[in-house]
């Protein structure tokens, strides 16, 4: 490794991290148990892909993110090992391996073997409460977390909130277009017939948000979301469709989505939040299995509405690969959308570096943030984010030895994307 290499390895080891999106438990970050680490839905999906039986770890046959399993930790994750062979190649296979091994000095491998000493440390780990300050502040650098989970309070000042906020979709690959109604229905205490109800459906949402908590609504978006404006009857339209058990076009959730995002970011115009995060690419099909999900018109559909709405700043990211440069030209081009992290089916490393590579190549520095974990427990944070920064340092590093970008910058560009650019993008600190 040569000099101009060292500096940006010790900056990416040093450098303090921000992460803007999680669902880390306020109350305690940290797994309860091995099963919680082993079975997280990630890697649970594999499993299940590889041949185990989606029952053979929980009675509901979902991930326990979605259900209770109703089977006993500890003979889940027993359950589980024959199949562990099978995503040893894959990137959430490697994830584990470096739990395992950076984190609690085991075996690469979990075994018959070594399955009561691996129980017996994640539970006396994840009963001490120094424990997670130590993974998230020491192992990871991670100064600040925003969770998305809000069923406790914090155990700590450094967990913050934000609340994902989806009631623009009628395109849930799990619910039909009249289960999502019926839900707003329920919520709203009346049924949705018009878009007048829709609308006051939405501001009575805005209006329950506890937006002093938030540093950010997030919008999970329609990749149909088109990009015009459409008049009230056209949206009483497609209520009565839906009604109707009658099948949407495209063009008809996308224009759903967008006056739904448009009249909800103009009851928020009413508060003091002005932090929108953005996420996009992935659609849930029954029981649970995540497919990437993309649509022609959404990048526009984006831009125009953030041109209307130039008070609001839009941290946008996707699940879906084809969105990779959308994404980036409307950070280059459109002053309130940044990009962030790398959503759901691209946190990967090819396409990680992909995405690198082309926000390094477009996008000003100060709109780039490099990292979100997504994740449900505090071990999870430390192999993604130590995947991502192996990444960025490869990429700086060749750039450097390029000649395309001068130690120093590639040096501030670490501490920019970061730490700096999440601190100020989502309000940290009064920053």
């Amino acid at each position: 490794m040569d000099k101009k290499d060292e500096r940006i390895h010790n900056a990416l080891a040093e450098v303090k991290t921000i992460d803007p999106h999680c669902h880390l438990r306020l109350a305690k970050p940290a797994a309860d148990h091995l099963a919680d680490i082993v079975l997280y839905h990630h890697i649970w999906i594999e499993l299940v892909s590889s041949g185990m039986d989606e029952h053979e770890v929980s009675q509901a046959g979902l991930p326990h993110e979605c259900a209770d399993p109703g089977i006993a930790p500890l003979e889940r994750v027993r359950r589980a090992l024959p199949h562990l062979k099978n995503i040893r190649n894959t990137t959430l296979g490697l994830y584990l391996r470096w739990v395992w091994q950076d984190l609690y000095g085991l075996e690469p491998e979990l075994t018959d073997q070594n399955l009561q000493k691996a129980w017996d440390l994640v539970a006396a780990k994840g009963a001490d409460p120094a424990w997670q300050e130590e993974v998230l502040r020491e192992r990871c650098g991670i100064e600040a977390s925003i969770s998305v989970e809000n069923a406790t309070e914090p155990y700590s000042e450094k967990m913050l909130r934000g609340r994902e906020w989806a009631p623009f979709r009628l395109d849930f690959g799990k619910q039909s277009p009249q289960d999502v109604l019926r839900s707003m229905d329920k919520q709203l205490g009346r049924e949705i017939n018009s878009a007048d109800d829709y609308r006051e459906f939405l501001a009575n949402g805005v209006d329950a948000l506890p937006i002093d908590d938030l540093k950010f609504v997030g919008f999970w978006l329609s990749s149909h979301l088109t990009n015009r404006r459409i008049r009230d009857a056209e949206v009483s339209a497609i209520i009565g469709k839906v009604r109707e058990q009658a099948p949407l076009q495209p063009d008809e959730l996308g224009s759903f989505a967008f006056f739904g995002m448009v009249n909800a970011l103009e009851s928020l115009r009413r508060t003091s939040l002005r932090t929108i995060q953005v996420i996009v690419g992935a659609n849930c099909l029954l029981p649970h299995r995540s497919i990437t999900y993309w649509g022609q018109n959404w990048a526009e559909g984006l831009g125009r509405v953030a041109g209307a709405f130039p008070e609001f700043h839009f941290s946008a990211s996707s699940a879906s690969d084809l969105y990779t440069q959308d994404l980036a030209i409307l950070g280059k081009h459109v002053p309130n959308i940044s990009v962030i992290g790398y959503w759901w089916h691209t946190l990967y490393p090819f396409y990680i570096r992909k995405a690198v590579e082309t926000r390094l190549d477009m996008v000003p520095l100060n709109k780039i943030v490099a990292f979100f974990s997504d994740a449900y427990h505090a071990e999870w944070c430390y192999p993604k984010l130590k995947m991502v920064k192996q990444i960025w340092g490869d990429v700086l590093s060749e750039r450097v030895a390029k000649g395309w970008l001068a130690p120093d910058a590639a040096v501030d560009v670490v501490r920019a994307v970061f730490y700096e650019n999440p601190r100020r993008i989502y309000g940290l600190n009064g920053s």
